[in-house]
């Protein structure tokens, strides 16, 4: 009985060629995911995950080489400027370092830029110091200084000194600069004949360069 009905498989499968080309569709799709899941996991080094390195205040060459060695991609996500990094340096990564990833992860770095910024000094002259240091802050700049002078117009601008070095309005400065106002006392008598000069405050408004 039982060989009577292996000799009745071929001829069952020749009756119903639809039920047998189901059949092998679905074993071939079996075979086809079985083999893509086997090779996807070792193209992707399923479930190994390795330790990102610290590549920050390092220049882009060698933080690519040390990136790449570890198993890394590695791509420029933006630049800016940092006076606390050397030129050209990593600031920022992504992923942080010391966390794992997969091998072959991205990492994207934010990089120095290779030259500071520059911005151009507006006209500061007789404008009151309030109002001066105020524009400047706006600009971005952080290390202002003032010195006093005698002088018969009390808290006005009388020159402007970048780095040790008397400077003009339109001059480009690092935001880095250290810039120093030279403001009058109100100490000193009017001039006789001279005419008063009446500081008058007013909104700063941003500049953009």
């Amino acid at each position: 009985m039982e060989n009577k009905k292996a000799n009745n498989a071929p001829g069952f499968f020749k009756k119903h060629p639809i039920i047998t080309h189901l059949l092998a569709m679905g074993a071939a799709t079996v075979v086809i995911c079985t083999a893509a899941m086997i090779w996807l996991d070792f193209f992707t080094e399923h479930g190994e995950n390795h330790r990102v390195p610290d590549v920050r205040r390092q220049q882009l060459t060698t933080a690519v080489q040390q990136l790449e060695a570890a198993g890394f991609r590695c791509e420029i996500a933006d630049s800016t400027y940092n006076e606390n990094f050397p030129l050209g340096s990593v600031i920022e990564q992504e992923p942080k370092a010391g966390s794992e990833a997969k091998s072959q992860r991205t990492v994207y770095l934010s990089l120095n830029a290779s030259s500071p910024r520059l911005v151009a000094l507006p006209n500061l002259n007789d404008m009151s110091v309030r109002q001066g240091e105020s524009t400047l802050m706006g600009l971005g700049f952080r290390n202002v200084t003032i010195t006093r002078v005698s002088s018969p117009y009390k808290d006005l601008i009388l020159s402007i000194s970048a780095n040790g070095r008397t400077i003009t309005s339109g001059t480009k400065l690092p935001l880095s600069a250290r810039i120093n106002l030279t403001v009058g006392d109100g100490e000193e008598p009017q001039p006789d004949g001279g005419d008063s000069i009446e500081i008058v405050e007013s909104d700063v408004f941003d500049l953009d360069f």
